[in-house]
């Protein structure tokens, strides 16, 4: 069976990309490995990291894995059904092994959790009125943060602060004189668009939001976000390095921005990359940035894969050992 030629040339350009990627890290990797951080000083600022914080840095990420298991949990309430929160931190833990871990994981996560809550009864079109609304609450609370980030930098501030009202501007202008033409030219720019649009209008009819859903979603995605955050301040007074909110904040975006554009699962590699240049940009020595980087990344990424891939494990032993009882959705 022939592959479509769209099909075809959108696994080549990401093939593409991900090539370019690696030969872009291994390029910084040579050309500054005379200024990279020596290995030795580097363990030696892991090792001497206060345990204290550690826990707390461990405490702060599963609270955020749960705040995001708690807002797919509450919109599956929303449209009738029922999934327990130990179910819901379970099945988000093993889907974020899935998406962080695998070519294409993105992909299969969505495959993986869709199977999953049609296991609890949950029907087609509720779960994915409930993945497209989770991918928006969190993409803009994301944006939100970025923008944020971007006028905390004095570096960025003033550039951003032009540019906003110029593009609230551009916008309000554009839905005013152009709504019919601006909603069709949206829904032309291709499959991704097309089924973002479906579906947001899709979710209107099987999830029923009340007013206090337009303050729970978006809150439970920035304590997503937030709790993440956490993490990685609790990290940073860990190894004793003291960095600015603002600054840490735009590392922070920057790793998880680049971490997406650069198609690699789980950003490895380039998140690392690009939240170490943010703070050893804004002063901090090589190996406390790159020790900082390290524990934050054995905690949030390799730490969640760990107990991810363990919970993956477990659902699908129960699943295969018997599947729990249906509750069909109103």
């Amino acid at each position: 069976m022939s592959t479509p030629p769209r099909a075809a040339s959108r696994s080549r350009g990401r093939l593409a990309v991900r090539l370019l990627t690696i030969a872009a890290v291994a390029f910084v990797a040579v050309s500054f490995r005379d200024r990279l951080p020596d290995p030795g000083e580097v363990w030696a600022q892991m090792t001497g990291a206060h345990p204290g914080w550690l826990i707390v840095a461990v405490t702060a990420e599963a609270a955020s894995m749960r705040a995001y298991a708690r807002l797919i949990r509450h919109l599956l309430g929303a449209g009738g059904a029922h999934l327990t929160l130990p179910r819901a931190v379970a099945v988000t833990y093993a889907r974020t092994a899935v998406s962080n871990s695998l070519p294409g994981g993105q992909v299969l996560s969505v495959a993986y959790i869709t199977r999953q809550l049609r296991l609890l009864g949950a029907t087609p079109p509720l779960i994915a009125a409930t993945l497209v609304l989770v991918a928006v609450s969190s993409t803009m609370t994301f944006l939100a943060l970025g923008v944020v980030a971007l006028l905390a930098e004095p570096a960025t501030r003033v550039p951003v602060a032009w540019s906003l009202p110029v593009a609230a501007l551009a916008v309000a202008l554009a839905v005013r004189f152009r709504p019919r033409g601006a909603a069709a030219r949206l829904a032309d720019r291709g499959r991704r668009a097309r089924s973002l649009v479906e579906g947001l209008r899709d979710a209107r009819a099987a999830i029923s939001l009340t007013r206090g859903d337009a303050v729970v979603l978006p809150g439970l995605a920035l304590l997503n976000w937030l709790l993440d955050i956490a993490c990685l301040a609790a990290v940073c007074l860990a190894a004793g390095v003291g960095v600015g909110p603002h600054t840490m904040l735009l590392g922070y975006v920057a790793a998880k921005a680049a971490g997406v554009l650069a198609l690699v699962p789980g950003g490895l590699g380039i998140a690392e990359l690009g939240m170490a240049a943010t703070f050893a940009g804004a002063g901090m020595t090589g190996a406390a940035a790159a020790a900082v980087v390290a524990i934050y990344r054995l905690i949030s990424y390799w730490g969640v894969l760990i107990v991810g891939w363990g919970a993956w494990l477990t659902l699908n032993v129960i699943a295969t050992a018997g599947r729990p009882g249906r509750r069909p959705s109103r």
